[in-house]
Order: structure tokens, then sequence, then C-alpha cells
């Protein structure tokens, strides 16, 4: 892990990057020279990738209407002598990864390449497509054909194209760029409509609509990444998504959030704002959420691509921005660094833990890549709540206390034996500079009522958690639903409690946005959406939010009455029982949720009266 770039005797070259990269980037700090070691990593991977696609096509017959895919390979070649800086930059646009894994994926699986909806020509015609922009961009002469669907054509990179209707959903339009003048650049024809792109294809026409380049410097110096509402590979989560293009007031208040988040970042956060700088190519936006609901992803093979839903502020933005370029940060290492073992071909099942920002059980690679994402968001927090003021400040202590809480949790987590053995040895060293960093956090002053409303966030996550995937051994809670009847104590009574099939779990709990609304607003009733809510829990949870304890007991007490399975309304008791102060019950719910609700259920199920939740929890904690 030393040097650069080094060639064998025979073969490939071979990247390598320092081992102080390594420790750098744990620590959150990535310079340009460490991003362009990186970065000429994912190059060679691309150019793997469509090694990999044009094999698979050729040996696929090139399905479709288009020509065969070493055409289209062919003019990226030429488009790479002419301008060789215009082709790494196609290679490194993340929309690339998200194609190029999911045809291969399609090639692969001959089901999948024959299930119906969007034929598998339309994601071949892809490389076509980035052929055609290579072209225009670097002024080469060539006569393209390229993939149009519903009349629009997408040029990766430049913009696309609509054209007026009648049309068909799947067609194919020509890209000309073999006889310019006059001012165009090239031509679009499909059917008989032709358009004529101008010599400046970032300039809007009536049809033509560029990609959105931005200019923000959260490093100190100008950065243009682009706001990508156009290339039909942008969302990995769903290629070709439906979504409209911005609108005009749209794309005004990304431009203006986004350069409100560079001052930002370039006043306090040199660190993330040099990441930033380095590492974000494309923004995707996605639609507006709930306050306190906002959702963002990146993924693995589209290093520098960044999904968000529209923020309320820059400063939501700048933290959700500093999340998501870390994950890409950190998929860019693992390319080039075995930071996680291979899964033993024996006993392929890891062991999958707690992630305090999940609700689903992770693997250890999981565990890592949220510990270094909310890291630094944790740091964001730590630096900004100083220079914030009233209720923004408190939530910003809020949130400071909550990621450094479960930060810490997962750290010790990935220290414990069990994940340390999915750990490689550069992996260990990873997650240690990354403890040694944040180490000294835990010593930093938090106020006292977003530190307590921060602590109460964290068992809420765990105890919900737990009561989502621990399962209690059923033949011990038959054991202890018997004695509970005959009047015995449960002592002696072992119950071993195991992880479950990992399955849907539910979202963040309305109490989140509860606490979020009551530290920036004053008071925790407004902002929330609760419809998808029973009203009498969301009383509850108001009640224990607001501090009313007395209310909130009651209101849990009665959801379980009528329905004690449900898991929200044990956490919410647990919580309540923890704040009265109720010793007696409270340590059974904080440690054993599971074990209680399991109980409760077995009880109810024969016919019995309803169970009182805390007089049962207390005869548990015998």
């Amino acid at each position: 892990m030393s040097g650069t770039t080094s060639r064998p005797a025979k073969g490939t070259p071979r990247h390598r990057i320092p081992v102080a990269d390594l420790d750098a980037v744990a620590a959150g700090r990535v310079t340009g020279k460490t991003a362009a070691r990186l970065f000429r990593i994912e190059r060679s991977r691309r150019m793997l990738m469509l090694r990999g696609v044009t094999a698979a096509l050729v040996a696929a017959g090139d399905p479709g209407p288009l020509p065969p895919a070493t055409e289209a390979v062919g003019l990226l070649l030429r488009a790479e002598a002419a301008d060789g800086r215009v082709v790494s930059e196609l290679l490194a646009h993340p929309a690339v990864g998200v194609w190029a894994v999911g045809l291969l994926n399609r090639l692969r699986s001959k089901e999948a390449a024959d299930a119906p909806g969007r034929p598998l020509w339309q994601d071949a015609g892809y490389l076509h497509a980035l052929a055609g922009a290579a072209a225009v961009r670097a002024g080469v002469s060539a006569v393209v054909r390229v993939p149009a669907r519903n009349g629009t054509v997408c040029l990766p990179t430049l913009g696309r194209a609509e054209f007026p209707g009648p049309h068909v959903e799947y067609a194919t339009a020509v890209l000309d760029t073999s006889t310019p003048g006059g001012g165009e650049t090239a031509t679009l024809t499909l059917g008989t409509r032709v358009l004529r792109l101008s010599e400046e294809p970032g300039r809007p026409g009536e049809r033509w609509h560029p990609v959105r380049p931005l200019v923000w410097s959260p490093g100190g110096r100008a950065h243009s990444p682009v706001l990508d509402d156009s290339d039909p590979y942008r969302d990995f989560r769903d290629p070709h998504p439906a979504r409209e293009p911005l609108t005009a007031a749209e794309e005004d208040r990304w431009r203006r959030l986004l350069a409100e988040a560079g001052r930002v970042l370039a006043a306090r956060h040199p660190d993330a704002g040099e990441l930033l700088s380095s590492f974000l190519r494309t923004l995707t936006p996605l639609p507006r959420m709930p306050r306190f609901r906002t959702a963002s992803a990146s993924y693995s093979e589209a290093v520098g691509g960044v999904l968000a839903s529209e923020p309320y502020d820059a400063t939501e933005l700048a933290a959700t921005l500093v999340h998501e370029a870390r994950h890409s940060v950190l998929n860019s290492l693992a390319h080039q660094v075995g930071l996680f073992r291979r899964p033993d071909p024996k006993d392929p099942d890891e062991p999958l833990l707690y992630a305090p920002w999940r609700s689903d059980p992770r693997p250890t690679s999981g565990l890592v890549h949220g510990a270094f994402a909310f890291a630094g968001v944790a740091d964001f927090w730590r630096v900004e709540r100083h220079a914030l003021h009233g209720h923004r400040a408190d939530l910003a202590h809020f949130e400071f206390a909550v990621w450094r809480d479960a930060v810490t949790q997962a750290l010790r987590s990935l220290s414990a034996p069990e994940p340390q053995a999915c750990l490689t040895d550069w992996g260990r060293r990873f997650v240690a500079r990354l403890a040694s960093w944040t180490a000294p956090w835990a010593r930093e002053q938090v106020p006292p009522r977003p530190l307590a409303t921060a602590r109460a966030e964290g068992v809420d996550l765990r105890v919900t958690w737990r009561l989502h995937h621990l399962r209690a051994e059923p033949g011990a809670v038959r054991e202890l639903a018997e004695r509970w009847r005959a009047g015995q104590s449960p002592r002696g009574v072992d119950v071993p409690v195991e992880l479950g099939r990992p399955g849907a779990a539910g979202g963040r709990e309305p109490r989140s946005e509860l606490r979020r609304v009551l530290l920036a607003d004053g008071e925790p009733a407004g902002g929330i959406d609760g419809a998808d809510r029973p009203a009498d829990l969301l009383a509850a949870d108001l009640s224990l939010v607001a501090g009313d304890t007395a209310d909130a007991l009651r209101g849990y007490r009665t959801v379980l009455a009528d329905d004690p399975g449900a898991h929200a309304a044990w956490a919410g008791l647990t919580l309540a029982l923890a704040a009265a102060d109720a010793t007696a019950a409270t340590p059974c719910l904080l440690g054993r949720p599971e074990l209680v609700r399991a109980l409760a259920l077995e009880l109810h199920g024969d016919g019995a009266c309803s169970v009182d939740p805390v007089k049962l929890c207390t005869w548990l904690s015998e």
C-alpha cells in the first residue's frame, strides 16, 4: 500500500495508495492528491466495466436495432484520442456505474433479460449514447444511433432532447456530429423531426435541456458538480425514474441552498468542504419529504453521486452532503483496499449487528460505512452548534449528541471479537483510526435539555430495534406464562434470545421527528404527519415528548391492552417508565423488551384478560 501506480512484469497496471491515505480518510481528511489517486482507481474500474459490458453484448448477439457495441467502443477510443479529458469525465460520471452494473446483471440473467418492460436493447443503447456524447464534446465527426424513450433522448453529461409527439415508447434516434455548421455542433433526428444543437450544448433551447452545472466553493476553491435531473440512470434505486424534470423555481431553490451550504462549509468545516470539493460529481434531486424525514442515498458503484430530497434549509443540506460524500469516499477506498473479509464458503452467514441509525440488522461492512458517514455528521454538528442560537442551537446540540453516541456504540461493537473476524488487518486499522479521531468528543459538553432528549432518542432506537429483531425462545416464554398464571416466581427460568430473520421493521419512529420538532420549534405538536399512526398511540407519543409522563403511561397502557404486540407502544412505555423513575419495572423493559412483549402476547393468546404491562415487567424484574 505504498506508492501510486505500478506495472507488474506481466499484466495490467496495479494501483497502490499510501498507508497515510487510509489513515487520513479515517480521520475525515481527503486532500486533492488522495482524491486523484482514488479516482484513478475508479476510472480503471469503469474501464473494466465497459470491457465486461461489451463482451457480454457481443456474446448476446447485440440485441435490438442498434449497431454492435464494438462500434460505440471504437468511437469512444477516437474521442479519447482527440480529447482524453472528455472520456475520463464520462467514465467518472456516477450514472455510468449504475448503468453498467444493472446491464451486466440483466445480461447474466436470461430471466431478467427476457422480462417484460423496458427492452434489453434500450439499456444496451446507453453505451452508444455515451459514445455520442463523447463525440460531441471532443469534436469528433460521427453518426451514432442512440436510444429514445417516449420522444426523449439523453446524452450523458450533456442533457436531454425532447421531441414532440406522436411517438412510440421505445425507438432510436440519430446523432450526427459530422456536418456541423452555422453555429451548430450536432443534429439529433427522431423519425422526421430534427433538433439542432448549438455550438454551446450547455445553452437551453426550446426542446434541448442541458445538464445543470453548479458552481460553489465548499472547500475554498471553485467546484462544479452537476444537478442531474435527466440521466436515465441517475437513481440507482429506480433506473429510468418517472419523475418530472425540475421546474425553474425548483432549480433556483436548489442553487440558492447549495450556495448557502457551500458558504457554511467553507466558513467552519474545511475538511468536510475539501472532501466535498473532491468527491461530489452529481446531485440528483428527489421530491421534498416531510420535515425531519429527508431522504438521501449513495451507491458503491456510483462514486461521486448523491441523491437527496429537497432540504428545508442550507445547514440541513450541508450535513446531508457530508454524510453521503463520506460514503462515496469509503466506497472508493474499499475498491482498492480490502477492508472486509469475504464470507467463508463453509459458513457464508456473517453476524448481523445493531446499527443505531437503521431499523434493520447490518453486516460488518454496513456498520463500518454507517459509523464513518455519521462520524462526519457528528463532527459537522459538533462545530455548527456553536455558530447557531436559540432553538436552532438546541437542535444542533441534540444532533451532535445523538450521532456522537451512535458512532461510539457502533465502534464499540466493531471492536468486539465477532465483527473483528469480518475485518481484515486494514479494516481493523481503519476502525481504530476512526475511533481515535472520534474519542475526544466524549469529553465535549452538551446542554442538559438537548442531552437528555438525545439520550431518550438513543434508548428509543435501541429498544425499538430489539423489539423488532430479537426473538425470545418460545418454550421458555411458555414456562414463564405458566408461572405467571400459577402465581409463582420467574426466578431460574433461562430465556435464550436470538436474532430473528431480518425483515421489514418499519422506518424511523415518529417520536424521532417529534423530538426534533420540539427542539426546533419549542413545542412538539406542529409539523408532523401522523396519518399512518393510530390516534391514541400518537397522542401518547406527544405526551411523552412533551414531558407529560403520567398521561403517556396511561396512553401506552391503553394501546397495549388492545394490542399487546404493538412494538411502538412497548418502546414508548419503556421511555415513560424510565422518565417516571419506576425502577421496579424499568430495568426489565430496558434490558429485555423483546421478552416482555413475547410474554404479553403468550398470555393474551390464551384468551385470558389483558395483563397490565407494568405489573408484568415488575414481576419479571424479580
